[in-house]
C-alpha cells in the first residue's frame, strides 16, 4: 500500500505542470492527507514474535500512521489547524500442544492481538520559508488520541480483554514542507515527534 502511495506521488509529479504561483497569503485554506512511518507498534511485534520461533501460522501487520490535515491561515505566517491521525497493528499465531509420548498434536488454539489509535489534534504553524512553489513551517499541537487493545482467542479458558488507555491525549511537534506543482496542488513531506510518524508525506491542496 504504501508503495504504491508513493509511486503515485512521485507519477503526479512528473507530469503536472512546474510552473506555479502557490503564494500563501492570510486567508487561505490547507488540506492535507499522508501516510507515515514506521508504524512502531507492528515493527516491535515482528521483532518481538518473529525472533521467538515458538508460534505457528504468525501473521503481523498493520495500517499507518495516515490521516489528514486542514489549516487557516490567520496571517501570511501563521495558521491554525486541525490534524486528524489513524494506526493500528495487529498480530495474529497459533499455539499447538503435543502429547509428549507421541508427539501427536491435542490441541490448537488461535490468538489475536490487535492495537489502535484516533487522533484529533490542535495544531499551531508557523510558516518560516514562503515562495511561489514551496512552504516550509515548523508545527506544534496537542489534542485527543486515544490508544486501545484488544485480546481474543479460540482457547475456552481465555477471557476475551478490551483495554483503553489510561490519559486520552496525543501531541505533535516537527517540521514539515509542501511543494506546489501547480497555483493549488502539491506534495507534502514532514519530520517530527508524535501523530503522524517520523516521517510523512502525502498530497497537497490550497484554496
Amino acid at each position: 500500500m504504501k508503495k504504491l502511495f508513493f509511486t503515485s506521488l512521485l507519477s503526479l509529479g512528473m507530469f503536472l505542470p512546474s510552473a506555479a504561483n502557490a503564494q500563501l497569503e492570510q486567508g487561505n485554506v490547507l488540506i492535507d492527507v499522508y501516510y507515515g512511518f514506521p508504524n512502531l507498534y507492528t515493527t516491535a511485534f515482528k521483532t518481538t514474535y518473529a525472533n521467538s520461533g515458538q508460534e505457528v501460522d504468525l501473521r503481523v501487520g498493520g495500517i499507518g500512521p495516515l490521516g489528514g490535515r486542514i489549516e487557516y491561515l490567520l496571517s501570511d505566517k501563521i495558521g491554525f489547524g486541525v490534524d486528524v491521525g489513524y494506526n493500528n497493528s495487529t498480530i495474529q499465531y497459533t499455539e499447538v500442544s503435543t502429547d509428549p509420548i507421541t508427539g501427536q498434536p491435542t490441541t490448537q488454539y488461535d490468538y489475536n492481538f490487535s492495537t489502535k489509535k484516533l487522533g484529533v489534534i490542535a495544531t499551531f504553524n508557523y510558516h518560516f520559508v514562503q515562495n511561489e512553489q514551496l512552504d516550509a513551517y515548523a508545527v506544534i499541537g496537542g489534542g485527543y488520541g486515544n490508544r486501545s487493545f484488544k485480546f481474543e482467542s479460540t482457547d475456552p479458558n481465555y477471557q476475551t480483554e478490551e483495554i483503553s488507555g489510561i490519559i486520552p491525549i496525543s501531541g505533535k511537534i516537527g517540521v514539515g514542507m509542501r511543494y506546489f506543482f501547480t497555483d493549488n496542488i502539491g506534495a507534502n513531506f514532514a519530520v517530527g515527534l508524535g501523530q503522524g510518524g517520523v516521517v510523512n508525506i502525502g498530497l497537497s491542496a490550497k484554496f
